[in-house]
């Protein structure tokens, strides 16, 4: 599934911060396929290129499961069987 936004420059209407944008480019020949990460208040991006084993992330690549051990802790989550459920906090 691909992640549809309207993309709009400055919006804070969710987040109450700038959105981030984002745009999916299908694989093309032997290039895979990749989501662009574009800042929601300037020009700054990220570029994500993914496959079935694999992650590039900003130039850098890894297994998915490394990239899960570095990204949850930091996105809040973590692992519980094959689900990922928000990470509760000291006296939660």
């Amino acid at each position: 599934m691909v992640l549809k936004r309207l993309n709009r420059f400055y919006d804070t209407s969710r987040f109450r911060q700038p959105q981030i944008r984002v745009y999916h480019r299908r694989a093309k020949g032997k290039k895979c396929p990749r989501y662009l990460l574009k800042c929601g208040c300037c020009e700054d991006q990220l570029e994500i290129y993914y496959a079935e084993d694999g992650l590039e992330i900003g130039g850098v690549n890894g297994a998915i499961d490394d990239w899960r051990e570095i990204l949850l802790p930091l996105l809040l989550l973590e692992r519980k069987g094959d689900v990922f459920v928000p990470k509760l906090g000291p006296g939660s």
